[in-house]
């Protein structure tokens, strides 16, 4: 029967018990718990049928004293090992559940842009909080079964065949409808468990859109449909909850109904041998106390298979993201002494289930300390192409050259320790303001150097207004700072890195107009001996760069300065008219 429990088959649970080896001595303290108490099942039913022939035939008067005594020992030593085994099985549960998390979490940080585009955030959640949980929340439980169980239905079928291996036959006859009650059980929980971890994720999304998109909620009057979204959400939980809690309900009385129709025949049986003559009272008591202590392991069975099921879905769906391929890193070369020379050779790019090409026969040669300003209509490749620059996608076409050295030459670390980026999406950690500049090098840089990076973005007077400095807390995505603190903030963290390669992916384009020409003083300070990267959505800000990129469908249509554009009277002229209009408006200058 133990060969074919599906814990035992099933390869994703038992990958699941392969990080159970450092906590090997706490597995062997509980399995020896777990012996003396399944050893403790079947002395009570030997006890039993000793106490009866010693006071129903013999009449010896110590029975009065020795039964509860025997039984209360045997009872404490049950209920001992039982406690000890649950807390060392939880321990190794919880320590294995710590390992899978952190596994996990390290996977998700190192995969590739395009693995992040396949999952939703709310999934991923899912799977940290509730998924993780299922897998290892029932692990204990699961181990004991196997372990406690197994070794107290081994003593008690011993019981039963050394008092008459007659009637245990009789009992192993109800075996194959047993084993037909478990599988049906395993399949309909296993499904069951899938769908609800599907529709776990959807709430979790569904939550977290609601939450972060609260004004949008307020404004156009979605309380309604918020509601209603999630409650069909909510209402499909429910019913998946009350599908499994009907199987797993069912497995019980089902079990039982099994078993004691086994039972049924073992009386019947019984009652022709004691007629007979060939069982007294106290080996019927002996072999009916055993029989029905095996009940209890045999519901513990039934329900195993409903945990093994949903443990069995939760590992599957945990081990398939831990076995997604990180980033790819195929570089070996390190990036040293890089001046901050760039050149683009017939560069194309295009994303996964796009047919369009999002870049297409890019070259550029950018020099050392050279300001790049990358302009046109949304969906030109301006975005693209800085997210080439670090690798975040990799080119489908072409090379890009750092110095001389191809991209795919390099390792990642090698490449990137060598880029700065400040985009539109300000991206603040709940920490404090100099663990947010410091972020990624804080191990390496002096108080003395945050500082002087805060006050290169012009955060210095709005720090000193603070009451704890530069150790205020942010909140949970910079929530207790405005657009312009957080955008500040990114600033001073490009600045601490000085990297000889900057990326600035419309770094404004979220402020306000006198917000922008604030963070603008900072940005035209921190572009300064370093190799710019610019996409700016207002083309005011980018009149004096060294050159301006035209783009258009992946393209690259006119290269040059703000003045030669616009005498050519092409693509930029007419980008640039649309902005001012008037052509008595002056042109902002810094």
């Amino acid at each position: 029967m133990l060969k074919k429990l599906p814990v035992l088959r099933n390869p994703q649970l038992m990958r699941l018990f392969g990080y159970l080896p450092p906590y090997k001595h706490y597995i062997f303290g509980a399995v020896l718990a777990m012996a003396a108490g399944g050893g403790a099942s079947s002395l009570i039913a030997l006890i039993l049928g000793k106490l009866t022939d010693m006071g129903f035939y013999d009449k010896d008067p110590i029975v009065v004293y020795l039964a509860p005594l025997a039984l209360i020992g045997v009872s404490i030593l049950n209920g001992g090992a039982q406690y000890l085994s649950s807390f060392l099985l939880v321990r190794v549960s919880q320590g294995v559940l710590l390992e899978i998390r952190t596994q996990l979490f390290d996977r998700v940080l190192h995969w590739s842009d395009e693995l992040i585009m396949k999952y939703r955030c709310a999934e991923i959640q899912a799977k940290f909080i509730n998924e993780a949980s299922v897998a290892l929340g029932k692990a204990a439980s699961v181990l004991t079964t196997i372990v406690r169980d197994a070794i107290q239905i081994v003593c008690l079928i011993s019981v039963l065949v050394y008092h008459n291996w007659k009637l245990t036959l009789i009992t192993f006859v109800v075996a194959p409808a047993l084993a037909i009650v478990l599988r049906w059980v395993n399949k309909r929980i296993k499904k069951i468990t899938h769908q609800t971890q599907q529709i776990f994720g959807r709430m979790i999304g569904a939550i977290q859109e609601s939450y972060q998109g609260e004004r949008v909620v307020k404004i156009y009057d979605g309380y309604e449909y918020e509601s209603q979204r999630f409650r069909k959400i909510n209402e499909k939980l429910r019913m998946l909850s009350l599908k499994s809690q009907r199987v797993s309900a069912a497995a019980t009385p089902l079990t039982q109904l099994v078993a004691m129709t086994g039972v049924s025949f073992v009386v019947v049986f019984a009652l022709i041998q004691a007629q007979t003559g060939t069982l007294t009272i106290g080996e019927f008591t002996t072999f009916l106390s055993a029989l029905l202590l095996l009940m209890p392991p045999i519901r513990h069975l039934s329900t195993l298979n409903g945990s093994t099921a949903a443990m069995t879905a939760a590992a599957e769906s945990l081990f398939a993201v831990i076995d997604q391929k990180p980033e790819e890193d195929p570089g070996e070369r390190e990036l040293k002494d890089f001046r901050g020379a760039v050149r683009f050779e017939d560069v194309g790019f295009h994303y996964p289930n796009h047919e369009k090409m999002a870049l297409q026969h890019f070259s550029l040669d950018v020099k050392p300390g050279e300001m790049i300003a990358l302009v046109g209509s949304s969906g030109s490749g301006k975005s693209t192409l800085i997210n080439l620059i670090p690798r975040f996608w990799a080119a489908t076409e072409g090379e890009i050259y750092f110095d001389g050295v191809p991209q795919s030459e390099l390792t990642l670390a090698s490449l990137r320790s060598h880029i700065a980026l400040v985009s539109q999406e300000v991206v603040i950690f709940d920490d404090t303001i100099a663990a947010n500049i410091a972020y990624g090098c804080s191990d390496r840089v002096s108080r003395e150097e945050i500082e002087r990076a805060a006050e290169a973005a012009a955060l210095t007077d709005f720090i000193r207004t603070l009451p704890d400095g530069l150790d205020t807390q942010v909140g949970a995505g910079g929530n207790q700072l405005s657009g312009g603190q957080r955008q500040r903030i990114s600033i001073a963290r490009a600045f601490l890195k000085n990297a000889p390669i900057l990326l600035l992916d419309e770094a404004t384009s979220a402020l306000d107009t006198e917000s922008e020409r604030h963070i603008q003083r900072s940005l035209d300070r921190l572009q300064q001996g370093r190799t710019a990267f610019v996409v700016a959505h207002r083309l005011s800000t980018i009149i004096n760069a060294d050159r301006i990129v035209v783009m258009k469908e992946g393209r690259i249509v006119e290269v040059g300065t703000h003045d030669e554009l616009l005498a050519k009277k092409g693509l930029y002229e007419h980008l640039y008219s649309i902005q001012f209009r008037r052509e008595d408006e002056p042109v902002p200058t810094h």
